[in-house]
C-alpha cells in the first residue's frame, strides 16, 4: 500500500466518459489526484444511465439513481456540467485549464481541435499542461477517425482469436480488458510526465491509445510466434490449452478446478498430490491431448471443495475456478480490502478517509464557478443560456 498520496494538490479535468478515460482518472484519485469530470450538461456520461436508456437525450435528474458501474468508476471525482459547443463554455473550461495540471480528453481525433481546445490552444494558457488524449486507435494512421469499442481492439490486435477452444468461435471476454488497460497506460503516462515536468516546467502532449494499450500485452503469443515462426492457434498455444500442467478441469459437481502447475517443481507436487507420481515425467509429452485427458478423468471423480481442500497445503498453483460472488467473499480478497461494501478500490489506493460516492450531475457546477469568480446570479444565468 501507498504510505501517502503523491498526487495530492494535482488538478485533473476529465472530459472522458464510458470506461477508459473514467478508469485512468480514477486511478489518478486514488493517488491523491482533484478530479473534475467536465460532463454534457443535459445527459452526462452515459453509463449514468441503464443500457437501455442511453440511446437519446435524458433529463439531469434521471442521473441521480446512478447505476453500478457509473459509481463503481466515479467515485471520489467532482462533476460540472459544461457546454463546450458555447463559446461561454469554451472560456469557462480555457479558465480551469489556467489552474489545472492535466487536461484528459477521449473524443474523437479532430474533436478538440474543432472547437478549438487542441493541445497548442491550450498549452499558450499553461505550458506546464500535461494534455492526454486518449483515442481508439490513436491520432495518426488510417483507422483514427474510425469509431472503437473494447470488442474491435481485441479482434485487430489478435488477442481474441487466440482465445477460447480449438475449432469453436473465438471467446468473448467478460471483463472490458481493453478499456482498462488503456486506462491504465493513460494513468502510467500522466503521472510519469507529471514527475517529468518537476525537471522540465513544461507540460507535453500523449496521444494514447486503446489498440496500442492491448497490443503491448501480446509478449507471450508473439515470443511463441517468433520461436516457431507461425501464428498461434486457438486452444492450442502455451497458455490456451495446449499443456495439461496448465488448464482447466471440470469436477464431478459440475464446477471446475484450473491447474497452473507450469514450473517442473510445481507439477511434481501436484502429482505426489493425487497419488499419480507416473505422471510427473510426462509434463511436456508431445502427446497432450492424452494427459490433458488423463487430468480430466481424475478431476470428475471428485467434486470442487474435495480439491480445494487436497491443495490447500499443497505447493502447486492449483485453485477453484470461483463465480464473481465467491470471489468477493474469499478470505485473501477480504484481506487485501479492494472489495467493500459495494465499493471496489484499486490498488494503489491508500487513503486514510473514507472514499466519496460518485458525483451527480453537475453537482460541483457552482462551487467549481465560484473559486473561478462566478457570483451566484453569474451561474443562475450561465444555467439559463444553457451553458452549464
Amino acid at each position: 500500500m501507498m504510505v501517502s498520496r503523491p498526487l495530492l494538490g494535482t488538478r485533473i479535468l476529465d472530459l472522458t466518459r464510458l470506461a477508459p478515460g473514467p478508469f485512468a482518472s480514477l486511478v489518478l484519485a486514488d493517488l491523491g489526484a482533484e478530479v473534475i469530470k467536465v460532463e454534457e450538461r443535459n445527459f452526462g456520461d452515459p453509463t449514468r444511465y441503464p443500457l437501455s436508456l442511453i440511446p437519446g437525450g435524458r433529463d439531469s435528474t434521471e442521473a441521480d439513481n446512478q447505476p453500478a458501474l457509473f459509481r463503481l468508476l466515479n467515485r471520489d471525482k467532482k462533476s460540472i456540467t459544461c457546454n463546450l459547443k458555447s463559446i461561454q463554455g469554451r472560456v469557462i473550461l480555457m479558465q480551469l485549464v489556467s489552474g489545472a495540471d492535466v487536461l484528459l480528453e477521449g473524443f474523437r481525433p479532430g474533436v478538440m481541435e474543432r472547437l478549438g481546445l487542441h493541445y497548442a490552444a491550450l498549452q499558450e494558457n499553461n505550458p506546464r499542461l500535461v494534455y492526454a488524449s486518449l483515442s481508439g486507435y490513436g491520432q495518426e494512421g488510417p483507422y483514427r477517425d474510425r469509431a472503437c469499442h473494447d470488442l474491435s481492439c481485441l479482434a485487430l490486435s489478435g488477442w481474441l482469436d487466440l482465445n477460447g477452444a480449438e475449432d469453436e468461435a473465438p471467446a468473448l471476454s467478460a471483463v472490458p480488458l481493453v478499456d482498462m488497460v488503456a486506462g491504465l497506460w493513460t494513468a502510467l503516462a500522466i503521472t510519469s510526465v507529471l514527475l517529468a515536468r518537476e525537471r522540465t516546467g513544461q507540460g507535453c502532449y500523449l496521444d494514447m491509445s486503446m489498440l496500442d494499450s492491448v497490443t503491448s500485452l501480446m509478449a507471450l503469443p508473439l515470443a511463441e510466434m517468433i520461436s516457431s515462426g507461425n501464428s498461434p492457434q486457438r486452444g492450442s498455444s502455451w497458455l490456451s490449452g495446449r499443456l495439461a500442467c496448465y488448464n482447466r478441469y471440470r469436477t464431478e459437481d459440475g464446477r471446475y478446478m484450473s491447474v497452473a502447475a507450469l514450473e517442473p517443481h510445481f507439477w511434481q507436487a501436484f502429482c505426489v498430490a493425487v497419488g499419480r507420481e507416473e505422471w510427473w515425467p510426462r509434463q511436456y509429452e508431445s502427446n497432450q491431448r492424452a494427459l490433458i485427458a488423463d487430468l480430466a478423468a481424475l478431476f470428475r471423480t471428485q467434486p470442487q471443495h474435495y480439491w480445494v481442500e487436497l491443495f490447500s497445503t499443497r505447493d502447486c498453483c492449483c485453485e477453484p475456478i470461483l463465480s464473481l460472488a465467491e470471489a468477493m467473499s474469499h478470505p485473501q480478497m477480504q484481506t487485501r480490502g479492494l472489495w467493500q461494501q459495494e465499493l471496489l478500490l484499486t490498488p494503489v489506493n491508500a487513503r486514510d478517509e473514507p472514499s466519496a460516492a460518485a458525483p451527480k450531475l453537475g453537482e460541483y457546477t457552482a462551487q467549481v464557478l465560484a473559486e473561478l469568480g462566478y457570483s451566484p446570479e453569474d451561474v443562475e444565468r450561465l444555467r439559463s443560456e444553457g451553458v452549464v
